[in-house]
């Protein structure tokens, strides 16, 4: 086969590929104009309502035990509604709409830090790490009573940022939605097809977001889903164990060179003391 043969059958695949990949594209924007955005402007003319009533009525959501990582964190307000089709809180052209943002605060009725007491380095850096993931706000303290160990004290704000988003999935014709901390600071997702999304879904989505009903998004997990959960689970702890461990030995280690340094210093001390006489 010659150099003309070789580059026709190229040119030839080439133009093949650039046709399937528009046919692709055209069937995308085809499912986004007609499946997928409809039903992006009807959560969003829902939510819109919703925010309306719920920014007139003014009474906030009462919330008698928000986490288990704080037994004592205390009751919290749900209120503060804002609906965006950006990410900065703007508004998007409403036929390009690619996502819808409902954000809300959990506050503290009394307005008080909560403090946090982290008794070693690896779990205070833990603890910082949950906190930013979350974005919650926090100040650190150096707790006195624990120097050596690197405990910390956290003066944690109560004043946790929930958010619901609704994006697009255009490469799969789907809806994605994410939920970060609305329960237990827990970071949740679900996959929604367009055909699902109906008056129904959003009652009961709504009902969920003013905890009127906690079933939303409760799912089975099968045997297989679940071992591998404990799996996962059993990993991190063992991680974090040896983590522990070696920073026990490390603390030790360093106390013992200092226990040995005040020897030496002592010793030192005493030599200059029988060579002055």
């Amino acid at each position: 086969m010659g150099i003309l043969d070789d580059l026709r059958d190229e040119a030839s695949q080439q133009q093949s590929d650039q046709q399937q990949d528009n046919s692709l594209q055209e069937q995308l924007e085809h499912n986004y104009q007609v499946l997928i955005l409809p039903k992006m402007q009807q959560i969003f003319a829902y939510f819109k309502e919703l925010v309306d009533y719920l920014n007139v009525i003014k009474t906030p959501v009462a919330i008698a035990h928000y986490c288990n990582r704080y037994p004592d964190f205390g009751q919290l307000q749900q209120l503060n509604y804002r609906l965006s089709t950006d990410k900065h809180g703007g508004m998007s052209h409403f036929d390009k709409m690619m996502d819808v943002y409902l954000r809300f605060n959990c506050l503290s009725e009394e307005n008080e830090d909560y403090i946090h007491l982290a008794n070693h380095k690896i779990e205070a850096d833990q603890e910082k790490e949950f906190l930013m993931t979350h974005k919650i706000p926090f100040k650190i303290e150096q707790h006195l009573g624990d120097t050596k160990n690197g405990a910390l004290s956290f003066r944690i704000t109560r004043k946790i940022p929930v958010l619901f988003n609704f994006s697009v999935d255009y490469d799969n014709s789907r809806i994605l939605l994410n939920i970060q901390n609305h329960e237990d600071f827990e970071l949740r997702s679900q996959i929604v097809e367009p055909a699902d999304i109906n008056e129904a879904y959003l009652d009961k989505l709504a009902r969920y977001i003013l905890r009127k009903d906690q079933d939303f998004l409760r799912m089975e997990i099968d045997d297989v889903a679940k071992q591998k959960i404990r799996e996962h689970i059993n990993v991190q702890k063992q991680i974090h164990a040896n983590e522990l461990e070696m920073a026990t030995i490390r603390d030790a280690q360093e106390l013992e060179e200092q226990e040995k340094n005040k020897l030496k210093n002592k010793v030192k001390s005493f030599i200059k003391k029988i060579v002055a006489r």
